[in-house]
């Protein structure tokens, strides 16, 4: 069953994710992605948000149904998500004292980050209801 009320996470994919299988067995928390799933659980919280969908680890990629199934409805389950938090990690911020420089370092940075540059990012931002981004700061 969907839950009424989610949180999503939109972030580029890493080299050490958590699986499905990863939280089945208990290893996840040894994996560089667990940062992120973390972050989400607690972001989600403090929005008042029980539940959270993060695509790595909420698909079984080792059913080639589940996994079919996921990708036909990934659409879906942005748009009906209560939040979208989107992870950018290579977003730091600004070193700058002058409130113009902040702005301008700060939209500069911004636009570069790798999240930009995947396809998938379209339809997690205009999917959405609500899109908020995150830095790792």
């Amino acid at each position: 069953d969907i839950p009424e009320k989610y949180a999503i996470l939109s972030h580029k994919w890493g080299a050490e994710e958590v699986t499905f299988k990863d939280l089945t067995d208990g290893t996840s928390k040894g994996k560089a992605g667990h940062g992120k799933i973390q972050f989400c659980a607690e972001q989600a919280r403090r929005d008042g948000l029980q539940y959270f969908w993060v695509d790595t680890c909420c698909i079984d990629k080792s059913n080639a149904v589940e996994l079919q199934e996921a990708i036909n409805s990934m659409f879906r389950w942005y748009r009906d998500a209560t939040k979208c938090y989107v992870y950018l990690p290579d977003v730091s911020r600004p070193r700058t004292n002058s409130a113009d420089g902040f702005d301008k370092l700060w939209a500069s940075t911004f636009q570069e980050s790798e999240w930009f540059r995947r396809g998938w990012t379209l339809q997690e931002l205009i999917a959405p209801a609500s899109v908020d981004f995150f830095s790792t700061e």
